[in-house]
């Protein structure tokens, strides 16, 4: 299957490597990365993705997994927007009911997307660049619980871009909650040494010290947690060999800081 993806979009191949050759491993189960990096024409060599990278990204996906599961669990008639889905197939791997999930990302990503998972009653595609904000015009009214996850995303956004998004959500949905990781600004800004982005082009725009400021984003937005990649659950999940790594990160606040994944809840 031919990809002609360009910058940010071409990131997508890193995280779906990752969780790919840690599902091999047996740490995180997602047989249909697995399967996707093997019907992709890529040459997953040229962006020389660290090790260190691939057991973080699998981690980072298996934290919102786990959240995502419990909100659902909680609200099994939910909609669920995963923004800047890329080729990830949360979706199908939590193989839980939803009222509607919907997968958005740029057109180019979704034509590859559609012809590795097809499209349900209650899982649809939206083909869209997330901050082109007509693609909130198309839905309809929810009377539920709206789940937003943006993984791997705020970081190629620019602060106004997302405060725009948080607004045009609330102004849609009136209450929702989101989950989404960020790096720290020191993170943010050291990023252009990272070989794989190198390789790719892309440019990380946005890194957040203190997440409460994000509470002034958009009216009625409060933070509600933050979730380590050094937390002790996630490490314990971790290959025995990488786990007094994450261990001396979790000590040193500028480590730990440095990537982490946030909830918020924004209401009326």
């Amino acid at each position: 299957m031919k990809m002609h993806l360009k910058n940010e979009m071409e990131t997508l191949i890193i995280p779906l490597y990752g969780k790919a050759k840690m599902s091999k491993m047996g740490v995180f189960k997602d047989p249909y990365a697995e399967a996707a990096i093997g019907k992709l024409d890529y040459d997953y060599s040229r962006l020389k993705i660290q090790n260190k990278t691939q057991v973080m990204l699998a981690m980072r996906a298996a934290i919102i997994d786990d959240f995502s599961r419990s909100f659902i669990g909680e609200s099994p008639s939910c909609l669920v927007l995963h923004l800047g889905c890329g080729l990830d197939a949360r979706f199908m791997r939590l193989g839980l009911h939803v009222g509607m999930w919907y997968d958005l990302d740029f057109p180019a990503v979704i034509d590859i997307k559609k012809q590795l998972y097809g499209e349900t009653d209650s899982y649809k595609y939206i083909a869209s660049s997330v901050t082109d904000l007509r693609w909130l015009e198309g839905m309809g009214a929810v009377e539920y619980e709206v789940l937003v996850i943006a993984e791997g995303l705020f970081m190629y956004l620019s602060e106004n871009e997302i405060k725009a998004l948080l607004s045009a959500l609330k102004s849609k949905f009136k209450s929702y909650t989101i989950i989404f990781d960020a790096y720290s600004k020191l993170t943010a800004k050291s990023s252009k040494h990272h070989p794989s982005l190198k390789k790719t082009g892309a440019t990380i725009k946005w890194g957040v010290d203190d997440p409460r400021e994000m509470e002034g984003y958009t009216k009625g937005a409060k933070l509600s947690k933050t979730l380590y990649l050094t937390d002790k659950n996630v490490i314990e999940a971790l290959p025995r060999n990488y786990r007094p790594i994450f261990k001396l990160a979790g000590l040193f606040k500028s480590s730990r800081e440095a990537h982490r994944v946030f909830v918020m809840n924004v209401r009326e």
